[in-house]
């Protein structure tokens, strides 16, 4: 076994195609045909069932997926130390992000990161699964590092690296009979419509824990139009400050609950060595968290 046939097998299970797949390794057709074979042969297994189309990837070959995908990312990882050694970074980092980072300038940091390393490679993933599901791509090596929200544990295998705190802010129409308060607690909002950010997302956790859970919210997966619709009328809801924004119509008053924040931190594994690339993508976002604490200071 090869890891030229490991990076063809993955290819192939990309694209659900060997013809597909040959062409995005530049390859002829019959020679990734032959490739995939003699991997099987090897093997003693089929990792393909070539009786649909696109190719469905057999029990076996799922197996072989997961396997092979850690052995190329430790090669490239070992190949990214050596270079690391001579002070020269690069690499491709999978960077999983929420769809809002805060106070935390990210075109800033990423634009800031291939200045000092033009060799880095940002692959940026944003989900609707949330904070949740960043966290369990991190934990399956599918992401180097998720910027998650999540206020709640995470997972065994993983450690989050705290950067952006920040209270979270009731969001109302400016007509409402809230809008005029100079702060709402959470009992005053028992009544209230209250629009949800969907399940898996760290807004959604701590909202329902301030307000319990609603079987039948209107659920939101974008701040953008969250405001909107607040400033609408179709709601209101809590959110960051900074997310909040100044919308026609929308008005923003504080919450009077201080340990009521939203937390923005840096999830990476512990079960996996980080590469140098990741490294310095890690030390730059610390760095743009730090200048974005001192300017609110």
């Amino acid at each position: 076994m090869e890891i030229r046939e490991l990076e063809y097998f993955l290819a192939c299970c990309e694209t659900g195609s060997f013809t597909a797949a040959a062409r995005k390794v530049h390859l002829v057709q019959s020679a990734m045909s032959s490739a995939i074979a003699r991997l099987e042969r090897d093997l003693g297994v089929e990792l393909f069932d070539r009786t649909v189309t696109p190719v469905a990837v057999t029990e076996h070959g799922e197996a072989l997926r997961t396997a092979a995908q850690r052995v190329l990312d430790a090669v490239r990882s070992a190949r990214d130390e050596v270079h690391a050694v001579g002070g020269r970074v690069r690499g491709t980092v999978v960077l999983g992000s929420t769809f809002s980072t805060g106070p935390l300038d990210l075109a800033t940091v990423l634009t800031g990161l291939r200045t000092r390393h033009p060799e880095v490679v940002v692959q940026l993933r944003q989900s609707s699964a949330g904070s949740t599901g960043n966290l369990l791509a991190v934990l399956d090596g599918s992401l180097d590092i998720a910027l998650t929200a999540s206020n709640e544990r995470p997972p065994d295998g993983i450690v989050l690296r705290p950067l952006i705190e920040e209270p979270l802010v009731f969001a109302c129409r400016a007509d409402h009979p809230l809008a005029a308060r100079a702060a709402v607690t959470p009992s005053d909002l028992s009544a209230e419509s209250v629009l949800r950010f969907p399940p898996g997302w760290g807004m959604r956790h701590t909202v329902d824990r301030v307000l319990g859970p609603a079987r039948a919210a209107t659920e939101v997966a974008d701040y953008g139009l969250m405001a909107r619709l607040v400033g609408a009328g179709f709601g209101t809801t809590l959110m960051p400050a900074s997310a909040a924004g100044t919308g026609d119509g929308l008005c923003v008053v504080p919450l009077e609950a201080p340990d009521l924040t939203w937390r923005l931190s840096a999830a990476v594994s512990t079960r996996r060595r980080p590469a140098a690339a990741t490294v310095a993508l890690l030390d730059a976002l610390g760095e743009a968290a730090d200048r974005a604490a001192g300017a609110r200071d």
